[in-house]
């Protein structure tokens, strides 16, 4: 636990929790039935994701011998981030929107400035949670970098499954076993891309993820 109180790690943690905080900010904005609390809900992000990016500046590189932040990725893991992307943009584009679409409506943007602030939402966070800060901290629990990759999978599925849970209306069986099998193989697939790029590339997949909204907006077709 020593490494989470070097000097080094809680200054990077803190720049990276305010970047991530004020990139999140737009979207929580935008919850209109919250507006009370916005700069409580802020203060309390930029909490959380300190504790998750101490958490990946500690431990990620300490026990898994790859950086974060790689500024030297070579082409062809680029070329292979790119390729993920696009194709997981497409899955979710022609399977996955059509059926979600209908349980969670307001997750998804009807404007460009909606757009904007969820995909700077996404962008920001959900690979925080999803990915670099669980696989850090299971990294530290297990020193096993194979046992990290799996648990951090299922921690993925398991808050796929308390989403749909709180669902007023769940798809059908076949759908949910089939987005079960496509979030384990997304967390695969963007922890590797992590541990041979860095975070870099997995922003990169993202971003190209989120660019499929831009389809469904008013005045795109």
């Amino acid at each position: 636990m020593r490494s989470l109180a070097q000097s080094q790690v809680l200054t990077k943690a803190a720049a990276a929790a305010l970047i991530t905080s004020l990139a999140a900010y737009p979207r929580l904005a935008t919850w209109m039935e919250r507006t009370h609390a916005v700069a409580f809900m802020v203060l309390m992000l930029m909490w959380t994701t300190f504790v998750l990016w101490a958490f990946v500046f500690a431990w990620h590189e300490q026990y898994s011998k790859r950086p974060v932040l790689n500024f030297s990725v070579q082409p062809k893991w680029w070329a292979l981030a790119t390729a993920l992307g696009l194709f997981s943009s497409l899955l979710l584009l022609y399977v996955v929107d059509p059926q979600m679409r209908l349980i969670t409506p307001k997750e998804y943007p009807e404007t460009l400035s909606a757009w904007v602030s969820m995909a700077l939402f996404a962008l920001a966070f959900e690979p925080l949670f999803l990915c670099f800060a669980p696989f850090a901290f299971f990294i530290r629990l297990f020193r096993k970098p194979q046992a990290a990759i799996v648990l951090t999978v299922l921690f993925g599925v398991f808050l796929l499954y308390l989403k749909l849970s709180s669902s007023e209306k769940l798809p059908p069986t076949g759908f949910i076993a089939g987005f079960a099998l496509m979030r384990v193989a997304a967390g695969f697939m963007s922890l590797y891309v992590y541990l041979q790029g860095g975070a870099l590339l997995v922003w990169w997949m993202v971003i190209l993820m989120q660019l499929r909204h831009l389809i469904h907006l008013p005045g795109s077709s």
